[in-house]
């Protein structure tokens, strides 16, 4: 956990830095840091309608932070409220469709049972899409999971998902991570 939350501030700062006007969140030299005139990376709110060429970078922290909110701290209302403002299509079959059937479904995960971890968390963005692959640990099951996401700026708008269980006989030793 305190790997992911080192690399998350680390990417945050880096792209912060790396902008023109140091700590610019709409990557175009304009602004101070989230896109909208106000406060430093990482911003309030994300921004649908950042561009240029440290869109990327942006992104790869958008989904670093997005990760440490909802994986290590489980404060999923928070991560939401800062990435997945708007519009949020959902693909995966167990949750309601929108924002707000998601954040139901993955608070309420944490909150029934506070015993749920995540390790080994991996995440990735390039092309307009952000990856997360992690170990979910639950009382009775274990899996490896890969979410998908796509972006509109630096907002995540898009979802799907991918589960494999971790069952401890697998036949290869590095089976997954």
């Amino acid at each position: 956990m305190r790997l992911l939350s080192a690399f998350t501030t680390l990417t945050l700062a880096a792209a912060a830095f790396a902008l023109p006007g140091r700590g610019n969140g709409n990557g175009n030299g304009n602004g101070n840091g989230n896109g909208h005139g106000h406060g430093n990376w990482p911003p309030t709110v994300c921004n649908p309608n950042a561009s240029g060429p440290h869109l990327q970078a942006m992104q790869q922290a958008a989904v670093a932070d997005f990760a440490h909110l909802y994986l290590v701290e489980h404060d999923v209302q928070a991560a939401f409220d800062r990435w997945v403002p708007g519009q949020y299509i959902q693909h995966n079959p167990y949750s309601g469709q929108g924002r707000q059937a998601a954040i139901d479904f993955l608070q309420g995960s944490f909150d029934s049972d506070p015993s749920i971890t995540t390790t080994h968390t991996t995440a990735f963005a390039g092309q307009g899409y952000g990856f997360l692959h992690y170990k979910l640990t639950l009382p009775d099951i274990t899996y490896a999971v890969m979410d998908y996401f796509r972006f509109e700026g630096t907002c995540i708008v898009e979802h799907w998902d991918v589960l494999q269980e971790i069952t401890g006989d697998e036949t290869n030793p590095i089976a997954f991570f």
